[in-house]
Parts: C-alpha cells; sequence; structure tokens
C-alpha cells in the first residue's frame, strides 16, 4: 500500500507545475484574445483549449522528463565548478536496437502532433507537424549538452519526430470520423500560434 501511495505521490507531482508557469497561461490569454479580435471567425474554444493543454503538455515533458537547463541549474553548475558546457553525445542511430526508452520517447511526443492541429490550421499539414517535431527535439537535444547528467542522443532526435507524427496520424484518424467543415482563414499569428505556445514553454521553464 505505502509503495502505490509513494507511485502516486510522484505522479500528482510531476504533474503539478510552479506557480511562475502561470505567468504563461497569462502571456497566451493575452495573445489569444489579441488573435481573436482580428480573426473572430476562428473556433475559440477549441484553439483556447487546445493551446493551453499544449502549453501545459510542453511544460511537463520538458520540466519533468527530458529536462533542459534552467538559470537555477546553471547557478548551481557553476557554483560547483563545474562547466556549463558538458557535451555526451550519441550519433550511432538505434545503436543496440530498440529499447524501452526510444518507444517511451515515442509515445512522449505524441500529444505534440496531435494538439498543434487543434491550435492552427497550418499544422493540418504533415510536413509542418514533422518540421515542428524535429525542431523543438532537437533544441531539447542541443540544450542538453549543457546539462551535467543528461546525453544529446540522435535515437531521441529520431522517436521524438517520429511520436509527433504519430500523434499527427492519430488526429487525421480522428478528423475524418468528424464533418469536414470549411476552415476560416488565419491571421499570421494564428498560423504560428503552436510555436509562440512551445517557446512561451521553453522560456518559462529557463526561468524557472
Amino acid at each position: 500500500m505505502e509503495s502505490q501511495l509513494s507511485v502516486f505521490d510522484a505522479i500528482i507531482d510531476m504533474l503539478c507545475l510552479k506557480p511562475i508557469f502561470m505567468i504563461g497561461f497569462v502571456l497566451l490569454s493575452v495573445v489569444l484574445f489579441a488573435l481573436f479580435k482580428k480573426e473572430n471567425k476562428l473556433p475559440k474554444g477549441q484553439i483556447i483549449i487546445a493551446s493551453f493543454l499544449l502549453y501545459y503538455y510542453v511544460c511537463i515533458v520538458l520540466y519533468n522528463v527530458v529536462g533542459i537547463p534552467t538559470i537555477s541549474e546553471l547557478i548551481r553548475v557553476t557554483s560547483l565548478g563545474e562547466p556549463l558546457f558538458n557535451p555526451n553525445i550519441s550519433l550511432i542511430p538505434l545503436d543496440g536496437g530498440v529499447s524501452l526508452g526510444f518507444i517511451l520517447n515515442i509515445f512522449c511526443f505524441m500529444p505534440l502532433g496531435f494538439f498543434c492541429p487543434l491550435v492552427s490550421q497550418s499544422f493540418n499539414k504533415m510536413k509542418n507537424v514533422v518540421v515542428l517535431g524535429f525542431g523543438v527535439s532537437l533544441v531539447i537535444e542541443l540544450s542538453q549538452l549543457f546539462t551535467l547528467y543528461r546525453a544529446t542522443d540522435i535515437n531521441d532526435l529520431i522517436a521524438n519526430t517520429f511520436g509527433a507524427l504519430l500523434g499527427f496520424f492519430c488526429y487525421q484518424l480522428i478528423l475524418k470520423l468528424k464533418v469536414k467543415e470549411t476552415p476560416a482563414s488565419e491571421h499570421k499569428v494564428g498560423q504560428r500560434l503552436p510555436i509562440l505556445v512551445i517557446a512561451t514553454a521553453f522560456v518559462m521553464i529557463f526561468m524557472s
């Protein structure tokens, strides 16, 4: 019973965000308000919910799963006398086969490919989702060059990108079950909204 409680507590702790992350929700609210003032034909409810879920998801993944440098962590490393640049690089694809970590990374990035088309119609294109998934994963892997205990691994890059692609396919599968509607035109801010949401999460994590 004690082990079950500890696992439950660990999950709850992982899903909770620090107060500083609430700043990101406020910033996104301002952006969404400005967007909807210019484009009142957009599906407001869908975009608001999907944007907040995307932001929350990215914060959880960056902070509690993959790990990227934060200001407090960089200060701690410096105080220990350790160098800020700590490269631990693996460039051999699928060395040793497909591991459990590889599979978990795929599942971890599936929500990225699912939420982005809900936030912006420009991500209804597979190419855009793949490029975004690759770009986000690349930024994560490069940032881990400045962490003590993380590795920059090409397998993570492959798994994360493939996970985003699978998430996009799941979205397309669900979309086929719905009645197709004529999409409304989007302002440039709306087209780039997923990128803005993800960038906000990165900034909040770095400042934490």
